[in-house]
């Protein structure tokens, strides 16, 4: 019976125990109910535009076609962009994915860039989306032996663009490397984690 005594903790350390627990039960919580936003955040991904700086100013201008010759190629390759990136996102992070009607996305995109560089109207566009985000993106090449990937994330309720996110890819690829698409995504998830 004395044993029993002396092993029992003493009043001072029960209490401090007991005064804890709820305390780590509220910060896990926490710690849950924080990453829940992100995780059920609609997110609208728009296909990536091509900005080629390799082709003459003649043939820069004829190239913006999708049907055009010229730069078939790396028009294709650019069109690859955005189904990889969706993939990363909704694997890697969970994020849910909004499709985008190729009739709303026309009537938003009055031309080349003009999505990527205003946010208002790409929040508009998320808006008719009932998307919490959009991400507008670019393939910018300049140069034959490398390129850049050009992300902006945009809080659609806000209309606030976050930083833009740039990857460099390097060396003459037939298909962007899924390394730098996943560390495209990896960016665009942390930005939008920072807002939360």
């Amino acid at each position: 019976m004395l044993e029993n005594k002396h092993n029992e903790m003493p009043f001072v350390v029960k209490k401090t125990v007991s005064g804890i627990k709820p305390f780590l039960i509220m910060a896990l919580i926490a710690l849950l109910l924080g990453w829940i936003p992100i995780g059920f955040a609609q997110v609208a991904i728009l296909d990536f535009e091509l900005k080629d700086m390799t082709l003459s100013p003649a043939q820069n201008q004829t190239s913006r076609s999708s049907d055009s010759p010229i730069n078939i190629k790396e028009i294709n390759r650019t069109a690859t962009l955005a189904p990889l990136l969706k993939d990363a996102l909704a694997q890697s992070y969970n994020l849910m994915i909004t499709p985008v009607p190729p009739h709303l996305y026309l009537e938003a995109q009055k031309g080349i860039g003009y999505l990527f560089e205003r946010p208002q109207a790409a929040a508009k566009l998320g808006k008719k989306l009932n998307a919490e985000w959009i991400i507008v993106s670019r393939l910018h090449k300049p140069s034959h032996l490398f390129a850049y990937l050009i992300s902006r994330v945009v809080h659609v309720p806000t209309a606030q663009p976050m930083p833009e996110i740039i990857i460099e890819i390097k060396g003459q690829q037939d298909r962007i490397s899924q390394r730098g698409i996943n560390k495209l995504a990896q960016r665009i998830q942390s930005q939008m984690n920072l807002t939360r």
